[in-house]
């Protein structure tokens, strides 16, 4: 027997995809109709028969169809104030349908079946009002009621409303996911990845180097005589020059590098496929331009118009010696030791 399960993935990318070229645009009757046709036709094609009757019994035949090719373990439908409630038993897809999501951008019309049904209904002049629909995920249940009402009637007023809001609820949910997620890995103050995120960066990055035995740099560094910042400006300048240091790291810096703040007044900086030179040349950049930067204070109560900081870089290069990075990083930060006992505001090396 063929998989079912395939081959109704199969149709519901190949539907969307002849639709799509056809109208570009979702929210639209005729689009569900056409979409419900061509899943019907592609499982016609691929030996699950469903031979249309020309009446409303295609409707529970069809779903007779996908129960008994594993859509769900079991389905029984109950009357209801309004049409009939469809009480499903582990229902295919309530993990699956993610990724027809990530095709038709909107959880109502990733459901194979509801397309089917509505294209079915239509041919007869019919269309469903969804009323309820609720999900017991403990127990792999999920319940639909629905009503099949003359088109006359509804004027399909309570489908495409029904289909755009779904549409924007999980407009809604992917963008607040996208927010956690950048919640999740970067730093507040400063807006680069936090020390969570540049460390498991940074140990991808070493596992290449290691692996294909390419170059790999990093710079471990901090402001100098940072506290004299916050004691005589005050914190919030204290703020701003961190936010400061961050917006000339990106300035300076590759698109392919990898730059997080670690700890108060620490910064990480991690250059793939970069020699010694190359980071040594790079660091050297970073020192002037933070040297050369005037610092404003005309949002604090200072004596003081403008002021300057200065910053410390350690520099250590992938060997093959090294096991992690940590190891790599330990170097890193006995070099910016160096540098602080050398007399600060200057660049050091791994010895």
């Amino acid at each position: 027997m063929n998989d079912f399960h395939k081959a109704l993935y199969e149709a519901v990318l190949v539907a969307f995809g002849k639709v799509l070229a056809k109208y570009n645009v979702f929210a639209q009757s005729a689009i569900l109709k056409d979409v419900g046709k061509e899943i019907i036709q592609y499982l016609q094609e691929h030996d699950f028969h469903f031979e249309e009757q020309g009446n409303l019994d295609d409707l529970p035949r069809l779903m007779t169809l996908f129960v008994e090719n594993g859509f769900a373990e079991a389905l029984s439908i109950e009357p209801a104030d309004k049409g009939a409630n469809y009480i499903w038993q582990d229902l295919y897809g309530m993990a699956a349908y993610k990724a027809l999501f990530d095709v038709a951008e909107n959880p109502f019309l990733s459901c194979p079946l509801n397309l089917c049904l509505y294209y079915l209904a239509d041919k007869y002049n019919k269309t469903f009002l969804l009323h309820h629909k609720s999900f017991d995920l403990e127990h792999h249940i999920t319940q639909s009621q629905y009503e099949l009402v003359d088109k006359v009637e509804s004027s399909e007023a309570g489908f495409d409303p029904l289909v755009l809001e779904n549409a924007r609820l999980y407009e809604l949910a992917c963008q607040r996911e996208a927010q956690y997620r950048h919640q999740a890995i970067t730093d507040p103050l400063t807006g680069i990845s936090n020390r969570r995120q540049i460390m498991a960066e940074g140990a991808q990055a070493f596992c290449r180097a290691q692996r294909y035995d390419r170059p790999l740099s990093v710079l471990m560094f901090d402001i100098d005589h940072f506290k004299q910042v916050n004691d005589t400006y005050g914190h919030s300048m204290g703020d701003v020059t961190l936010c400061l240091l961050a917006g000339l790291c990106q300035q300076v810096v590759r698109e392919v590098d990898l730059l997080g703040r670690i700890g108060g007044e620490e910064f990480l900086l991690i250059l793939p496929d970069t020699a010694l030179a190359g980071a040594i040349a790079l660091a050297e950049r970073l020192r002037q331009a933070v040297e050369n930067t005037v610092i404003s204070t005309d949002d604090c109560p200072s004596p003081r118009s403008a002021f300057r900081i200065t910053i410390s870089i350690g520099i250590a290069t992938y060997r093959q010696e090294l096991p992690n990075l940590e190891a790599l990083l330990d170097n890193a930060d006995l070099a910016l030791y160096q540098a602080k006992r050398s007399g600060r505001n200057r660049v050091a090396v791994q010895s």
